[in-house]
């Protein structure tokens, strides 16, 4: 998880005391605002969970607190909640999964109810469903599999998502997975009204596309995304091959239309907005151009603006690491009608990563763009599936985290003992003024790639923690 504070609000409580939240961002995408002492409650809990295991140190307490010190407190709770989730251990665990669902409905004062929701596929068919307002993203997404008769066993090869279709048209991040940490309803009503909840495969190898097809409805699902993501231009084809995929279409002969949908050039891309970069091959050597940007399986993929035929692939599997650079401004941050933070906005963002050019020539590649945390996310996303297909297992199944017993803090100081089985339908939470926060440069985030592909490692400052099983990577794969 990609956690980020990036500003925080002052708030007034029943009695008129200010306090300080701090608005806490996982994914690029506002997700709650918590207190100090939340914070601290947390952290005191995880170490009790985990008695042998040093978690990063928390900032120390202070009283009354001058705007400078709280903002050297903002910076300081950002470093630590991000080492929490650079760690898998503690990322997974079911106190942080609980504390983060719990806050995100303390946050915007929803109570459990019976709502109405509606999970769209790809051809714009909606299933329309009564659930709880609390119900998790993985309890709908069984919801939803159940109500158009899926195996539950082909369930863990797709996820819910909030799609923004203008996006999706512009070839810019549109996709938004939606986490056990969070509940839909609240997602999708609170954080992004404009977007839809859509039923989409979760893995990026097209091999695991064999085991939908075995299926009627997995396959019908398979079909129609595929269509839609050669009608959104994510997959391209030349006119032939066109022709061919209409004949198929209305012929409704959905497995040859997989099929040859499979050898297209880009099958399985996500498109990831543009960026500028210094990558030789896509444009002049030493110039700075302008590229769009894309993942797929096992790789990223630069296309020159200028030059649409020139473009640039980089193996996932030869990148040592990558981070990514932020610069926070004094603007205030963007909100939607409802009053609630949206996207991390108003940063310039640059992510940067070191490519095995050949055998031991590395080169840093520097991509400078706003969707640099949506990048990183899914590079992340890959190299995970690649360590699960190392260790001889498949796409992950959605309880990757579950939510667990957690004393869960409220704003006003009480507590109540959260259990799986209980509702939390008493979580409440005050609105407030958004506060402006300071200026400051830093690197949020460092990951490497350690085993084979990966594993997550946390550093400020710009060298790299060294990857001891760099080596590992060898001719055969350059």
């Amino acid at each position: 998880m990609h956690f980020s504070i990036p500003d925080l609000q002052q708030f007034h409580d029943d009695n008129g005391i200010s306090y300080t939240g701090y608005n806490i961002y996982i994914d690029g995408f506002f997700h709650c605002t918590a207190r100090y002492k939340q914070l601290l409650s947390l952290h005191e809990q995880l170490q009790a969970q985990n008695p042998f295991f040093k978690l990063p140190q928390f900032p120390p307490k202070k009283l009354f607190l001058t705007s400078s010190q709280l903002e050297e407190r903002r910076v300081l709770l950002e470093k630590y909640i991000q080492l929490v989730g650079q760690n898998p251990i503690l990322a997974n665990s079911d106190l942080l999964i609980t504390f983060l669902f719990s806050a995100q409905q303390e946050t915007h004062s929803v109570k459990m109810h019976e709502v109405d929701i509606e999970i769209s596929l790809m051809n714009g068919y909606r299933i329309p469903l009564s659930v709880s307002s609390i119900d998790s993203s993985s309890t709908i997404l069984d919801i939803s599999c159940n109500y158009i008769n899926m195996p539950k066993e082909l369930t863990k090869y797709f996820s819910l998502y909030l799609i923004n279709w203008s996006c999706a048209k512009d070839a810019q991040p549109a996709l938004k997975k939606l986490e056990e940490y969070e509940s839909p309803y609240i997602s999708q009503k609170y954080v992004r009204p404009e977007d839809k909840i859509v039923l989409r495969k979760c893995y990026w190898d097209p091999c695991y596309d064999v085991d939908l097809m075995i299926d009627r409805v997995s396959l019908d699902l398979l079909y129609l995304q595929i269509i839609e993501d050669l009608d959104l231009g994510w997959i391209t084809a030349d006119l032939q091959t066109k022709d061919i995929l209409s004949s198929y279409e209305s012929k409704k002969q959905k497995r040859e239309y997989i099929e040859l949908a499979r050898t297209l050039r880009h099958y399985g891309r996500i498109p990831a907005g543009e960026a500028i970069t210094d990558a030789e091959n896509v444009g002049a050597s030493g110039d700075m151009v302008r590229v769009s940007v894309s993942l797929a399986s096992k790789e990223l993929t630069l296309t020159s603006k200028a030059i649409p035929t020139r473009e640039q692939r980089f193996k996932v599997t030869r990148m040592r690491c990558w981070r990514i650079t932020t610069l926070h401004t004094m603007d205030r941050p963007q909100t939607n009608g409802h009053g609630s933070l949206l996207e991390e906005s108003n940063k310039n963002f640059e992510l940067s990563f070191e490519y095995l050019i050949s055998k031991d020539n590395l080169k840093w590649i520097t991509l400078k763009t706003e969707h640099a945390t949506f990048i990183s996310v899914c590079l992340q996303s890959i190299v995970d599936e690649l360590m699960r297909q190392k260790n001889g297992s498949g796409p992950v199944s959605p309880r990757c985290g579950k939510r667990g017993s957690l004393t869960y803090l409220r704003r006003d100081g009480s507590s109540q003992l959260i259990t799986p089985s209980s509702s939390s339908d008493t979580l409440s939470s005050a609105n407030g003024d958004s506060y402006t926060s300071g200026s400051s440069r830093e690197i949020f985030s460092v990951q490497r790639l350690t085993e084979k592909f990966a594993s997550v490692a946390f550093k400020s400052g710009r060298d790299c923690v060294e990857n001891n099983a760099f080596e590992a990577i060898g001719d055969e794969e350059l």
